[in-house]
């Protein structure tokens, strides 16, 4: 196991040393919510204010809309070589591509509490008190299963390029749809209905049911399926990786 907490080490210090990480995964979620929440201020009420809806909203865009990081920890350019030189190495091939999901979900979790507890100390944003616990661990269920589907596409299409496009395309996609950027159940039925296609539509309900509500059969619910499917991309990952496409 020497050998693969060297590998996890060195991915996760080549995430933290890239100060584009750190702008796109901690300050794109963090200024969506903040102008996005100043802008509608006058449409919400007082119970859920904009900034509680859009901190909420944007952390979940954030969650999902970075799973570009694990693709670009498993077939960046530079990163590439290094995978090249792991390829040849005497190790399993869970060596390789598991650390990259480790790595990249660390990462990720760190970027996104910092951006919760910024939107909270700059707005007052309202995480459900003793519950924001809870509404953490949603997001961090959402995040894994974000980066694992990540890298399993990379071990699928094999171009972090095309990957990253899909990615961006389909999350910006879901995120519209399940009312992350602005509320759907205004719009009418037809409009309603079609945004309980998209899976965030469920996990922002489970989100707010938790926080406003204090019910958390959906939050559990939703986080069950998260790991399921996060687990299943492991899976298929180890099935479908292979080394000698890196060399």
């Amino acid at each position: 196991m020497y050998e693969f907490r060297r590998i996890l080490q060195t991915d996760l210090k080549n995430l933290c040393i890239n100060p584009m990480w750190w702008v796109g995964t901690m300050g794109l979620p963090l200024f969506l919510a903040l102008i996005m929440g100043f802008v509608t201020q006058s449409t919400f009420g007082t119970i859920v204010t904009s900034y509680d809806y859009y901190a909420v909203t944007m952390l979940i865009f954030g969650a999902l809309n970075n799973s570009t990081i694990a693709a670009n920890s498993f077939m960046e350019g530079r990163i590439l070589k290094a995978n090249m030189r792991l390829c040849s190495a005497p190790i399993p091939d869970f060596y390789i591509f598991l650390p990259k999901i480790i790595a990249s979900f660390l990462f990720g979790t760190l970027c996104h509490t910092l951006a919760a507890v910024a939107l909270f100390l700059i707005t007052g944003a309202n995480y459900g008190g003793g519950n924001a616990f809870l509404l953490w661990l949603l997001l961090l269920a959402v995040f894994f299963f974000a980066v694992c589907f990540s890298v399993m596409l990379c071990c699928i299409l094999k171009k972090e390029e095309t990957v990253n496009m899909i990615l961006s395309t389909v999350v910006s996609l879901l995120c519209l749809l399940g009312g992350a950027f602005f509320p759907m159940k205004g719009l009418g039925r037809v409009v309603g209905a079609v945004s309980n296609i998209s899976p965030v539509t469920w996990i922002g309900a489970a989100a707010f049911q938790g926080v406003y509500d204090g019910k958390f059969f959906l939050l559990g619910a939703v986080c069950g399926v998260m790991l399921t499917l996060a687990a299943l991309c492991i899976a298929l990952t180890t099935k479908l990786f292979n080394r000698e496409d890196y060399l």
